[in-house]
């Protein structure tokens, strides 16, 4: 009985012993071994978010490609108008990754580059803003006359200055080779396709909830004047 008394007692004052180590003690050998990891992984997780949010707030705003989409989604549906999201995500990546690993670094050189771009990218908006406004003073016979097909979307988005904002602005310049623009592009591409759903789906809303069916001629000379009017922001911006 004795000896057992013994035994409990040592028991006790060793366990006692234990629950009195510092709290902060335990917290800092637990976390010390990995602490530079936890906060590489929070960096990774705050700089991810910040790009998809960034990412998606410049998609989401009205410009040349989704003033296309939303008009496709007026005349043709929803279903119909899926196709194009493909030759807008192709043109994003093409036009993004040209520019950050091919021209970011000739821009250090010539550092007139962006404006040539841009002065590029009106020219051709004008030239979409007269092919709307002749296709909205006739009738469309088939869907094959339809204005926006896939490869207007591809090269207005290809041409589109958002492009000029997410390489030089957004995605970072990659320093150990173009895998590590991989992971970025994918969740672009994820974000591209969410945001032009979106405005696919807005023109189709649009024209379901019409209480008469939207004259497609008004819609075509509408987007004329709008691509007229980003076309005019767009050039003066480069003088600027």
């Amino acid at each position: 009985m004795v000896v057992y008394q013994g035994r409990h007692s040592q028991r006790y004052s060793s366990a006692r012993a234990r629950r009195h180590v510092p709290l902060e003690q335990i917290v800092s050998l637990t976390l010390a071994p990995h602490s530079d990891t936890y906060i590489l992984m929070l960096a990774i997780d705050t700089t991810q978010a910040l790009f998809a949010l960034e990412v998606f707030g410049v998609l989401a705003i009205p410009g040349p490609t989704n003033s296309l989409l939303f008009v496709s989604g007026v005349s043709r549906g929803f279903q119909a108008s899926l196709k194009l999201i493909l030759a807008e995500v192709g043109a994003y990546l093409i036009s993004i990754s040209s520019l950050v690993l091919v021209l970011e670094p000739v821009t250090r050189t010539y550092s007139t580059l962006p404006q040539l771009l841009r002065v590029a990218c009106s020219i051709y908006l004008v030239h979409l803003a007269i092919r709307l406004w002749r296709s909205g003073g006739r009738e469309l016979l088939d869907s094959d006359a339809h204005p926006i097909t896939f490869r207007r979307v591809f090269f207005t988005t290809l041409m589109n200055p958002k492009n000029l904002i997410f390489a030089f602005g957004i995605f970072p310049t990659p320093s150990a080779g173009a895998g590590e623009l991989f992971p970025y592009l994918a969740c672009f591409s994820a974000i591209c396709v969410i945001a032009a759903s979106g405005w696919i789906a807005a023109g189709a809303l649009l024209q379901s909830k019409a209480a008469q069916r939207i004259h497609l001629g008004w819609v075509y000379r509408g987007e004329a004047f709008l691509l007229a009017g980003f076309a005019i922001v767009i050039f003066v911006s480069a003088y600027s």
